[in-house]
């Protein structure tokens, strides 16, 4: 196919970033990466991609990169820093695919810089974590211009099953805050539930078995049970179970300093809401309740 003579980067291999561009490089597409942390770089050598030494390098040798950074600042290093995608010379990458999570303030930000170094720029924020991104069944919420995602669609579609475009730059983004808003909340509630339920003899994974395809099931809950049945200590069941034995008065201190990527999305939505004058008194709530989970000291 025509498409797959295009080459493709990827920056940012974390939980989620590792196993999407591992699923590139193994659906045939040219695939080079790079990493602040140079041995995270391995396992998709190994998968076939080429590493490099910098992003400039990178943007010297792929027409689109793909990048999942942790931060803003993080981008903006990646991007506009030294040694940025913007230092290369000759410069070859001619659009961004953002998987990030940032602020849709600074997303359009990003895509005003970036058209003055005439690259076009797309975010794509996705959902699913690491068990979607493996089995490339991410939900991928994009903004941008349509062209730009009819280019990226194949290499999306490596690790996304559901694409949706929202609309400009910035929806995307937008969307991504109000699906972490229902996802987290969703949460609390199951381990509010599941709380009530233990005091009358019921079982957390008979409660998620006797909702399955009732108004009250959810991705959430399926992969809550999903983990009881198989052992799993999935990072859906940890979060829930720790709610759940925090609620029980049971204070559990392992999760204290680990949820600084949920706090992160937490506090976009709420910046959000204070912003556009929209209250969101049960989110307020939940970030409370995840806070009080993130501070307890050792």
């Amino acid at each position: 196919m025509a498409e797959k003579r295009q080459t493709v980067g990827y920056i940012g291999l974390g939980d989620i970033g590792a196993p999407m561009a591992e699923r590139i490089a193994r659906s045939g597409w040219s695939l080079s990466v790079w990493n602040r942390t140079p041995e995270k770089m391995k396992p998709l050598i190994e998968a076939g991609a080429t590493a490099v030494q910098s992003p400039a390098e990178l943007a010297t040798a792929c027409d689109l990169v793909f990048i999942c950074l942790s931060s803003v600042a993080a981008s903006y290093d990646v991007m506009f820093g030294s040694r940025g995608l913007l230092e290369a010379a000759p410069r070859r990458v001619s659009l961004i695919v953002d998987n990030s999570t940032i602020p849709p303030s600074e997303a359009e930000v990003i895509e005003a810089k970036l058209a003055k170094h005439s690259i076009r720029y797309l975010e794509a924020p996705v959902s699913g974590g690491a068990i979607g991104a493996r089995a490339g069944t991410l939900a991928a919420m994009v903004g941008g211009q349509k062209a730009d995602l009819d280019e990226a669609r194949p290499i999306l579609e490596c690790y996304a099953s559901k694409i949706t475009h929202l609309g400009p730059v910035g929806a995307g983004q937008a969307m991504k805050a109000c699906n972490q808003v229902i996802n987290f909340g969703t949460i609390a509630a199951l381990a509010e539930a599941t709380t009530l339920g233990s005091r009358y003899g019921l079982t957390p994974f008979a409660i998620t078995e006797a909702i399955a395809g009732g108004f009250a099931d959810s991705n959430i809950s399926r992969e809550f049970g999903r983990s009881l049945a198989a052992a799993d200590p999935s990072p859906v069941r940890t979060l829930t179970e720790a709610l759940r034995d925090f609620y029980n008065a049971d204070i559990r201190k392992d999760l204290a300093g680990q949820l600084d990527i949920l706090l992160k999305d937490l506090s976009m939505a709420l910046d959000m809401g204070r912003q556009s004058g929209v209250p969101l008194p049960v989110t307020t709530h939940i970030d409370w309740i995840y806070r009080m989970l993130h501070h307890l000291e050792d």
